[in-house]
């Protein structure tokens, strides 16, 4: 049991590295220009361990940014307490903790977006976002648009372009406004469309 445990250890912090290793390296040269062996010489691990979990450079940029945003669902569909929906839009906690998430991961999502089309990221953000949409749905039901007079499709679109194109404009400005300020200014802005 003990050697099982230490092996997924090892595991654990073979990827934790090369993770560190593939950001270090993206912020600092072209997606093109990193080889595996750039990778496992500032993780500091073997070839052999890299290809024990990944195919190749792809296979690792794509398993980490599923994980990225893996965790931001997470973070963003958390529970949420009762008397916090009955304080604010139900869609306030939902959008303050995107903002706020992209806030406490802004370093790495600053390097996704300057390699984004490098790393064809822009597949991985609207699955993310289509995702999310249909769970953001069912989280705030009653605050949408009649799908009578606007499909569903076309509010999915509209909430989804709107949510990415803000939140790259608010990492590449610095973040001017607080998570609180976003999320309030979101909720105004698609109320009033």
């Amino acid at each position: 049991m003990a050697d099982c445990y230490r092996g997924d250890k090892r595991a654990t912090e073979s990827k934790q590295q090369l993770r560190k290793a593939l950001f270090q390296l993206l912020s600092e040269k072209e997606w093109g220009k990193i080889s595996v062996q750039d990778l496992t010489k500032v993780a500091g691990i073997h070839r052999t361990t890299f290809y024990q979990h990944y195919e190749d450079k792809f296979d690792l940029a794509q398993q980490v940014m599923d994980e990225m945003f893996d965790v931001m669902k997470c973070a963003i569909f958390a529970p949420v307490q009762e008397d916090d929906l009955e304080k604010e839009h139900p869609a306030y906690v939902y959008i303050f903790r995107f903002y706020q998430h992209l806030q406490e991961h802004e370093k790495e999502y600053q390097i996704l977006l300057k390699r984004g089309r490098e790393l064809n990221i822009h597949e991985t953000v609207r699955a993310f976002f289509e995702e999310s949409f249909s769970l953001g749905k069912e989280g705030v039901a009653g605050s949408k648009p009649d799908p009578q007079l606007v499909p569903i499709d076309m509010q999915k679109q509209f909430v989804i372009s709107a949510y990415i194109g803000t939140a790259e404009w608010w990492l590449r400005t610095g973040r001017p406004y607080s998570p609180e300020f976003m999320a309030n200014s979101m909720i105004h802005l698609i109320e009033n469309q």
